[in-house]
């Protein structure tokens, strides 16, 4: 929690906020924020959010378990307080006296010679929360035989296997989770085995099938959900920036369906030459789009023999006013490997620019004009009037006209065959500049300065798929818009809701939205724009699964304002001195876990190696320079000093 703070106030948008420029616009905001919720909260709640805040010390755990027979999942919630242990200790005993004072069911019990609370449910007593603790780690679970697995996993006298022992997670902390300082894993196969019990339940046994109805199994199997093993979530920083990555656990052997049209081809998809670095956003995508169709077709098939006749009843529709048409032939045949998304920055200064941007969307295709044709046989079966025709460059232009929704705009959809590529639209300009060709002075993006370096971070540009986002020119467009019209969200949203939420319990703010926002407080753009910069996402798959990542670069003109240490657990060091400042975050996987392990500055040539025993690295305090004082650990004679 210490490292999620640090690298919170490190983060450039919190750095925006806090910006002397925004301190009118923040304030306001942070007032009503206090007014409204915090204050509703701190009325209601027995231990004050800024307390709880600062218990938590170290790592923060929330689990879900699944045991055969319980008709919901467990719930564990773990937080290690490490030298805050007492206060920790004093806010349960707090929580106790308010569910006396408030003459809440509760009882004191021991449980593995620790200290815990239950709060039962009211429809099923051995259930409700567990509330303890055991030296620095508070803990709260759903059910006794939890709360007790917990402490005895703690005490290191488990009955029970504990997380690490899965193979599917102990793959992905070795390959992804090991180096993150924030993390989710997901074992899909228990969520598919939930799902299928429940179907099996819901089932009228009596009820005779229907073929041509799908059954829910086969829809899940056709999906390829079924082939999911797990899904993994990690976050990880370096000064550079921040990366996110989501990892699906879907094998080659058991890809189907979605994955299998998710699945793409290591290709380089990195910006082409006619792509300019002022685009306000940019993705490519290099999948086949014959075998998007055909997995698409199989999938449906597979779902419903009905998918077949409704295909062939399409077929004979176009044909009906167009003899010669021929989608698989002239359409999916004639499908490359190779679509682009083009967007501009926006050029009004309203809502609906903003809203709806300049976008060019490309198709490749092995016989463009082919494939522009079918395209325009299909829109036939939609739109009565003929496409509208102007020449531009030597290439025709296909409008389509389909609504007047604003009343003061036509809206229409603009085609054209050109080069490899098939261009739609909706901006008809964005049309005209792409076949005009870019701008003798127009910088192209892949020229841009750090890109290489952040696609590295994802994958590359060879992955087969790739994006880029500008974050600077939408928030731009968007300081413009509300500096300009500061009652525009208000007038839009109307007044916020007011009191407690039905569902959750929870306070909920209220007052209108002009008590929590003045846009005209908002400063120039030009004084926080640097805190502003671009997102680079890639995809890459390989036999074991299919990876996204996103990365975050560090703008330029922002540092962090603080070094992030690299944490190295000792576990025979448990009150250790904390060590020197150096770069990186690592979580080592541990089999002799340590809940409040102290830092050891690893030196090249002074200090000793890191032992070879595994232990579970808890994050700990950053400290904003380093700290003249080491913790020296004799291998030998498990003994510790401080020099």
């Amino acid at each position: 929690m210490n490292t999620a703070r640090a690298l919170f106030k490190a983060n450039s948008f919190v750095q925006m906020w806090n910006d002397p420029s925004m301190e009118a616009f923040a304030n306001r905001f942070e007032k009503a924020f206090r007014k409204n919720v915090m204050k509703r909260i701190q009325d209601e709640a027995p231990v004050q959010p800024d307390e709880l805040w600062k218990l938590a010390q170290g790592q923060m755990t929330v689990a879900l378990t699944r045991k055969p027979g319980r008709p919901d999942p467990g719930l564990i919630v773990l937080m290690d307080s490490g030298k805050h242990a007492e206060e920790m200790e004093r806010g349960l005993q707090l929580l106790r006296e308010t569910l006396v004072d408030n003459q809440v069911d509760h009882e004191r019990l021991r449980l593995e010679a620790s200290d815990f609370l239950h709060v039962p449910h009211p429809r099923w007593p051995q259930r409700g929360l567990y509330i303890g603790h055991t030296k620095s780690l508070f803990i709260m679970t759903s059910t006794r035989d939890l709360a007790e697995q917990v402490v005895q996993l703690h005490k290191k006298k488990p009955k029970v296997k504990s997380l690490k022992d899965n193979p599917g997670f102990a793959a992905r902390q070795k390959a992804q989770l090991g180096d993150a300082w924030a993390y989710a894993w997901l074992d899909f196969s228990l969520v598919m085995e939930v799902v299928i019990d429940e179907i099996d339940k819901r089932r009228d046994p009596d009820a005779e099938p229907n073929p041509l109805v799908p059954q829910p199994e086969r829809i899940l199997e056709a999906l390829g959900l079924l082939g999911l093993n797990g899904v993994s979530v990690s976050a990880s920083s370096e000064n550079d920036g921040s990366l996110l990555e989501i990892n699906l656990n879907v094998p080659k052997a058991q890809r189907r369906g979605l994955f299998e049209m998710l699945a793409t081809p290591a290709k380089n998809a990195g910006p082409l030459p006619f792509v300019a670095a002022d685009v306000s956003s940019f993705g490519r995508w290099r999948q086949s789009g014959g075998h998007l169709w055909k997995t698409l077709i199989d999938t449906a098939n597979e779902i419903t023999p009905a998918a077949a006749g409704a295909m062939a009843f399409f077929q004979a529709s176009v044909q009906a006013k167009n003899p010669d048409f021929n989608l698989k032939a002239q359409l999916i045949d004639t499908m490359a490997d190779d679509f682009i998304v083009i967007e501009q920055p926006p050029r009004g200064q309203d809502l609906q620019s903003i809203m709806s941007p300049p976008r060019l969307y490309l198709m490749k295709s092995d016989k463009p004009k082919v494939t522009l044709g079918a395209m325009k046989d299909l829109v036939s079966m939609v739109v009565d009037s003929p496409p509208d025709e102007e020449e531009i460059e030597g290439r025709t232009v296909y409008s389509y006209q389909y609504g007047n929704f604003n009343n003061d705009a036509e809206m229409a959809v603009h085609a054209v065959a050109v080069g490899e590529y098939v261009l739609l639209s909706q901006d008809m300009k964005a049309v005209k500049d792409y076949l005009n060709g870019p701008k003798k002075d127009a910088k192209p993006l892949r020229k841009l300065p750090g890109l290489e370096h952040a696609a590295a971070k994802v994958g590359g540009f060879d992955g087969g798929a790739f994006g880029f986002e500008n974050s600077r020119v939408m928030v731009r467009a968007i300081f413009s818009v509300l500096k300009e019209n500061p009652s525009l969200l208000s007038e839009a949203l109307g007044d916020l809701p007011e009191g407690i939420d039905p569902e959750t319990g929870l306070p909920v703010g209220g007052g209108r939205l002009n008590e929590w926002f003045d846009f005209k407080l908002l400063p120039e753009f030009k004084k926080i724009s640097k805190y502003l910069h671009y997102t680079v996402m890639g995809a890459t798959t390989s036999d074991s699964g299919i990876r996204f990542r996103l990365f975050m670069p560090t703008p330029p003109k922002i540092s962090f304002p603080i070094t992030i240490p690299n944490e190295v657990a000792i576990a025979i060091c448990h009150n250790g001195i904390p060590g020197g400042i150096v770069k990186g975050i690592k979580a080592h996987v541990t089999r002799n876990p340590s809940l409040t392990g102290c830092f050891l500055t690893i030196a090249k040539s002074s200090s000793q190696n890191a032992p070879e025993a595994n232990v579970t690295a808890i994050i700990g305090i950053i400290f904003p320079k380093p700290i003249q004082k080491f913790c020296h650990v004799d291998l030998s004679s498990s003994k510790a000093t401080a020099f």
